[in-house]
């Protein structure tokens, strides 16, 4: 998911504690494990338990998910050590959107959209649409 920060914020976030977040865009790599469209469309809602990290975030006003990536493969851990490597991305938490692995991180900012977008479009990801559809970016 791509998601807008549409200013500065701090939140508590589980066990990770207090958290900064700078006003930008972010990716968060998750899995849906079979359930994808009941997974998206929790997350899409801002009315629910917390019960993942990103839910702390999502709940909050000041956040907007954007965009959809999705691909049909098991590529979450490969995917988020493809953006901890890449410059043109910023891990925001260790920990953040990981403790069910041992990745750094699952949630980063995007320092260069078009990069990251690209990188996306590389890995085989397709951006779903409001319609549903997949599209290529």
């Amino acid at each position: 998911m791509v998601i807008k920060i549409s200013e500065d914020l701090k939140i508590r976030v589980g066990r990770l504690g207090e958290v900064s977040f700078k006003e930008g865009d972010y990716i968060y790599i998750g899995s849906a494990k079979g359930c994808l469209e009941a997974r998206l469309r929790r997350h899409l809602r801002k009315d629910k338990k917390i019960y993942w990290h990103i839910d702390y975030l999502l709940k909050s006003k000041k956040t907007k998910i954007l965009q959809i990536w999705i691909i049909d493969k098991k590529m979450e851990c490969q995917t988020a050590e493809v953006f901890c490597q890449d410059p043109t991305t910023e891990i925001i938490k260790k920990g953040f959107g990981s403790s069910d692995c041992k990745c750094l991180s699952h949630f980063f900012y995007i320092k260069n959209k078009e990069r990251t977008e690209k990188i996306s479009k590389e890995i085989g990801f397709s951006r779903r649409t409001e319609s549903g559809s997949h599209d290529n970016f």
